[in-house]
C-alpha cells in the first residue's frame, strides 16, 4: 500500500476539486466550525493544520493537502501524538487542546500564546508573543479609559464636554463623571453602580476590536486593517511577475479583499453600538449578547491571516525566487469563506479558489514541506488496523 492510500485509509477528506456531476459548494467548508481554528503546530506535517469538532462530537484534525493529496484529511485530535512526530512546542500544545473545553479561535489563540511564551517554540516566537499581548495590554486598558470617557461625553451633558480622558484617571475627575452620569442615572431608572459596571462589562467585552481611537485598536481592529495593507502588498509585488505566480498572488489579493469587506461590516456593527452607549445601558442584556455574537463571527472570519501576513512579512527582501516560493505557500492555504457566510454571488469565486488551491498545496506538499516518512506510514497503518 502506497503512502497516499494509507492516509486515505484512515481519515476522512473532503471532496477532490468538483467534477461536472458534483454539487461545486461541496468543496467548501459548510460553516466556520466545519472549517475549524488554526492551530499553529510547528511540525512541519502539521502547519496549517485546523481543529474541528466532528459530527459526533469528537475534536478532529483538518490537514490540507497531506501527503501531496487533494482535499482537506480528518484525523482525530487525540490520535495525533500516535501518528506524528510532534515538537516540544507542539506536545505542549497538544495536552492543552486535548482538555480544551470549547474549540474557537479565540481559546485556540490563548493556548498557543501560553506555549509560545514559554520559549520552547523557539526565541522568536515567545518575543513576537511576549509583544503581542503586551500591546493588546495596554490597548485594552487604554480602551476602558475610553469607553468611560465616551460615555461621560455622550450621555453626562454640557458640563463634562470639556473633560479630557486623563482627569479620569484623577479623584476630582471621577467625582466629576459620577456626578455628571447621575442625571442618565436618573433620567433612566438606571443605578449609578450599574451604569458604572456596565461600561466596565463592556469595554473588556469589546477589548477584541477596541475602539477607533489612536491607542485604542484590539487586535482585531488591527488584523482587519492589516488585510487591506496585505492585499496591497501581494499586488504591488505581482505587477512584474509571470503569468502563473501573477494568478497565485491576484487570488491572494481578491480572497484578502473580501474577507476584509466582511470583517468591516462587523466592526462597523461594533462601533456603532459604541456609538450609542446610552442605548447599550438602557438595554444592557440584549446589548451584551449582540457584541459577543459579532466579536464571535470576527474571530472566525480573521482566523489564520495573522500567520500569513507573518510569513510574508517576513520575506527576504533581495531573493525572488523565495518570495514565489511563499506566495505558493500563502495561496495554497488561505483561509477560506464557508458557505453560510457568503452570498450567492460570491460563491462562483470561493469555489474557484478551493479548487486551485487544493492543486496547489498537494503539489506543495509533495514537494518536502508536508511529506510523511516511512516511520509515520507505519503508524497510520497500525492506526487503520486499530480503528477497523
Amino acid at each position: 500500500m502506497n503512502k497516499q492510500k494509507i492516509v486515505q485509509s484512515v481519515s476522512h477528506k473532503t471532496p477532490d476539486a468538483p467534477t461536472a456531476s458534483d454539487d461545486p459548494l461541496s468543496c467548501l467548508p459548510e460553516t466556520f466550525l466545519t472549517r475549524g481554528a488554526r492551530t499553529p503546530f510547528t511540525s512541519k506535517s502539521l502547519r496549517y493544520a485546523r481543529v474541528a469538532v466532528g459530527k459526533n462530537g469528537r475534536a478532529m484534525v483538518n490537514l490540507p493537502g497531506l501527503a501531496g493529496g487533494l482535499g482537506t484529511y480528518e484525523l482525530p485530535l487525540d490520535t495525533l501524538r500516535d501518528v506524528f512526530d510532534l515538537s516540544v512546542h507542539d506536545r505542549m500544545l497538544f495536552d492543552r487542546l486535548l482538555v480544551l473545553e470549547t474549540v474557537r479561535p479565540d481559546t485556540v489563540l490563548e493556548q498557543a500564546r501560553a506555549v509560545a511564551v514559554t520559549g520552547v517554540g523557539g526565541i522568536e516566537l515567545a518575543r513576537i508573543s511576549a509583544a503581542r499581548d503586551k500591546d493588546e495590554k495596554s490597548s485594552r486598558e487604554l480602551g476602558q479609559l475610553a469607553v468611560m470617557h465616551q460615555a461621560l461625553l455622550q450621555l453626562g451633558g454640557a458640563a463634562v464636554q470639556d473633560m479630557k480622558r486623563e482627569e479620569l484617571l484623577t479623584m476630582d475627575g471621577q467625582v466629576r463623571a459620577r456626578k455628571a452620569l447621575n442625571r442618565f442615572s436618573s433620567e433612566h431608572g438606571v443605578a449609578i453602580e450599574t451604569i458604572i459596571d456596565s461600561l466596565g462589562e463592556w469595554s473588556k467585552m469589546s477589548a477584541p476590536v477596541g475602539l477607533a481611537l489612536e491607542g485604542c485598536h484590539g487586535p482585531l481592529r488591527r488584523l482587519a486593517a492589516g488585510l487591506q495593507k496585505f492585499a496591497a502588498d501581494i499586488d504591488e509585488w505581482s505587477s512584474s511577475e509571470q503569468s502563473d505566480f501573477r494568478f497565485m498572488a491576484g487570488r491572494i489579493s481578491s480572497a484578502t479583499k473580501a474577507t476584509y469587506d466582511h470583517a468591516m461590516k462587523q466592526v462597523k456593527q461594533v462601533d456603532a453600538w459604541n456609538n450609542e452607549l446610552g442605548k447599550v445601558l438602557t438595554d444592557w442584556e440584549r446589548a451584551k449578547k449582540e457584541i459577543a455574537k459579532m466579536i464571535d463571527h470576527l474571530w472566525w472570519l480573521l482566523d489564520g491571516w495573522q500567520e500569513l501576513i507573518d510569513v510574508w512579512d517576513r520575506r527576504p527582501v533581495n531573493d525572488r525566487v523565495r518570495q514565489r516560493e511563499l506566495i505558493e505557500e500563502i495561496a495554497s492555504f488561505t483561509p477560506v469563506l464557508p458557505i453560510d457566510e457568503i452570498s450567492e454571488k460570491e460563491q462562483a469565486f470561493w469555489v474557484d479558489v478551493r479548487v486551485n488551491q487544493m492543486l496547489w498545496a498537494g503539489e506543495l506538499r509533495k514537494l518536502g514541506s508536508g511529506e510523511i516518512d516511512a516511520d509515520m506510514v507505519d503508524r497510520l497503518e497500525r492506526f487503520r488496523r486499530q480503528s477497523a
